[in-house]
């Protein structure tokens, strides 16, 4: 029989989603300053709706990405767990 792979920690992903809200809520307020200083005339209901959205967005790829990242660590398949180098030459040429 295959050894078990471990549980998915749910809360390291519902804290990634926190995080990732957190970081969607700085990129919304980031943009709500520029705004605020440009000439262009924006409704507060626009305002809180891309608030939303930014938040929402950011905390659906905390959880996401922590998700894939477990399942990934949690893979028996050797594949998974190779360490690829980015560019340059293979380590067989010379």
């Amino acid at each position: 029989m295959a050894p078990q792979a471990p549980p998915l920690r749910g809360s390291r992903i519902l804290l990634a989603g926190v995080i990732g809200s957190g970081l969607g809520a700085a990129v919304a307020l980031m943009l709500h300053a520029v705004v605020t200083n440009t000439p262009v005339e924006v409704s507060p209901r626009t305002f809180a709706l891309f608030f939303g959205i930014f938040c929402g967005f950011g905390a659906f790829a905390g959880l996401t990405l922590e998700t894939v990242r477990q399942l990934q660590a949690s893979n028996s398949d050797p594949a998974y767990h190779q360490k690829f180098s980015r560019g340059g030459r293979s380590r067989g040429r010379p």
